[in-house]
């Protein structure tokens, strides 16, 4: 391969598009995509805008609609001597927005409450309710039983589990579920990217076939240094776009976290950690460590790598955009098989299933930067799944090149996978 032409490729590629409107547009939304998300959340919390829901109480033993008054003054109102019928006349004259009807068999548990609603408020509502009314109806029968403070207290308690994790050097680290946010959110980054980028590089190819450019690169470029220098300089375009997100990313958060915390009336915290204060979230935002980028960044360069050399072969097969619909499906599978499994690798990272699907290189770019992200993976699962997914890429971009060298010259028909298998063959 003639290095000097290769690098002359990869330069027009990344150079051309990084000055681009659309890169520059991209670049610049996500981070404000990002503010938006943070931002949001603060200001709804602010605002209070929550509707008042009044449920009407026909307690027909005269004691749990107290304690529901106690609880919500607003929500509960005591109805005790109105009929069913007219009860629901207010409902559907949305005088009120739902009524419970409490007996003796309820206390007793003989017969559960029913709600009779319009279906305002949602399943909020409705679980607000439920606490409630499971609370009143506790307590109503821990009197009746006439059971000790004591016992009471015993009853209310509620433990929660704090997790710690112990990493290879014997350092305990705390460990929250925000690990499992990262991973879901890691996984999804380069499942859109795998789409994106590698829509990038097929549109590239078919504007220059058709555009007749290719027939003059050809005659002065091979097809494969062609095809490797617009499939790494797509892949650069990407990296530099997710560079400039993280950085201004960890910066937005930075700055957005104090504010949203003064903003609260938060007095402690700063960074990610004040911002999730302020958003009341339960969980802090936890430091993501080195390893876990620099995985995150090899399988999606190695992970672009695979499927960029497919698109560009169904590019090069191809007259528009539309006709690579067909050819586009061995594709679309592969990317897409991961979503079946994420369910099974987040409840599950050290699985053999999750293993086993981490290693397989066309879904290891998705799941295993996700697994990294959750649990400890050792180093040996990394390192073959990285040595997997090269010998990968290095058999499909050479299949890619023997179809692209062919397809890029072809005008007017449109292949289909038969054509592509006998252009695999020719010398």
């Amino acid at each position: 391969m003639n290095t000097s032409k290769f690098f002359l490729i990869f330069k027009r590629e990344y150079i051309t598009r990084v000055r681009t409107k659309a890169f520059l547009i991209s670049t610049l939304l996500a981070p404000l995509g990002l503010l938006i998300l943070i931002a949001v959340p603060v200001f709804l919390s602010m605002m209070d805008t929550e509707q008042t829901h009044v449920i009407g109480i026909q307690d027909n033993t005269e004691t749990i609609y107290e304690r529901l008054a106690e609880m919500n003054p607003e929500r509960y109102v005591s109805y005790p001597d109105t009929p069913v019928d007219s009860l629901r006349e207010m409902v559907m004259a949305r005088e009120i927005d739902g009524y419970i009807r409490i007996t003796e068999e309820t206390i007793s548990n003989e017969q559960a409450p029913e709600l009779f609603y319009r279906g305002s408020g949602g399943l909020s509502l409705v679980s607000e309710l439920r606490s409630d009314i499971r609370t009143a109806l506790q307590n109503e029968r821990l009197d009746r039983a006439e059971v000790s403070a004591d016992i009471r207290d015993i009853l209310a308690m509620r433990t929660s589990l704090q997790t710690r994790r112990i990493t290879e050097t014997g350092e305990e680290t705390q460990d929250t579920m925000a690990l499992f946010f990262v991973g879901y959110i890691m996984f999804f980054i380069i499942y859109a990217a795998m789409f994106g980028y590698g829509a990038v590089i097929m549109r590239s190819v078919i504007e220059e076939k058709t555009n007749r450019i290719i027939e003059v690169i050809t005659s002065s470029v091979k097809p494969f240094e062609l095809l490797m220098g617009k499939v790494l300089g797509v892949g650069a375009l990407g990296l530099t776009q997710f560079a400039l997100w993280s950085v201004s990313g960890a910066a937005l958060l930075a700055v957005a976290g104090p504010i949203a915390a003064l903003m609260m009336g938060g007095t402690s915290g700063t960074g990610a950690e004040a911002g999730a204060q302020a958003a009341d979230l339960p969980f802090n935002i936890p430091a993501i460590g080195i390893e876990t980028w620099i995985v995150f960044i090899v399988f999606f360069l190695l992970g672009y790598l695979i499927y960029s050399a497919l698109f560009a072969a169904v590019g090069s097969a191809v007259d528009s955009e539309s006709d690579a619909n067909q050819l586009m499906i061995p594709i679309m599978i592969p990317i897409m098989i991961p979503l079946l499994f994420i369910g099974n690798v987040a409840s599950d990272p050290d699985s053999t299933f999750s293993t086993i699907t981490s290693l397989i290189p066309f879904f290891a770019p998705m799941l295993m930067p996700m697994r990294v992200a959750m649990s400890p993976v050792p180093m040996w699962e990394i390192l073959l799944s990285v040595v997997l997914m090269v010998l990968a890429f290095t058999a499909l971009i050479w299949l890619s090149s023997r179809i692209y060298r062919v397809g890029i010259l072809m005008y007017g028909k449109k292949a289909s996978f038969g054509e592509l298998f006998k252009w695999l063959r020719y010398n």
